[in-house]
């Protein structure tokens, strides 16, 4: 979510006259903020080009809407308001993932991580995962 966004650019508009590094944006210019480039800058995230899930441990927000550091469910007034559920669900599903099932790469070549072109970044070749359930989880699945 922070290293690949999904939606890479964001479309807003302004809503009065501005000034933004020297230039002077007229109210209703159509802008896009680069998500991307926002969520993997070094002023904001040490190493960002590395998976490192526990920086997230305490990260707080501003308190007002505005934390420029993670836009995965935008920001400000038009955020996702599901966003506290959203994160809460991720971890769950990623638990759930990881306890019930073994998973593995069909074969030994690293996974190609380059980006395709498309409006939300599709990444250049699907990834393909092989998964088995775990032994003593197979009984449970059944179930469900």
């Amino acid at each position: 979510m922070r290293i690949y966004p999904a939606a890479p650019l964001l479309l807003h508009e302004s809503g009065k006259d501005c000034m933004v590094g020297g230039y002077r944006i007229p109210s209703g210019t159509m802008l896009l903020m680069n998500v991307w480039a926002i969520q993997n800058d070094p002023k904001n995230w040490e190493d960002p080009e590395k998976f490192k899930p526990e920086r997230f441990l305490g990260l707080k927000g501003t308190g007002n809407g505005y934390n420029y550091k993670l836009m995965s469910f935008g920001t400000g007034r038009r955020r996702c308001p599901g966003e506290n559920l959203g994160m809460r669900m991720i971890g769950l599903t990623m638990a759930t993932l990881i306890q019930c099932f073994e998973w593995e790469r069909p074969t030994n070549e690293m996974i190609d991580m380059t980006a395709g072109v498309g409006l939300i970044a599709p990444k250049a070749k699907p990834l393909v995962a092989k998964c088995q359930s775990r032994g003593m989880m197979a009984k449970l699945l059944s179930q469900m």
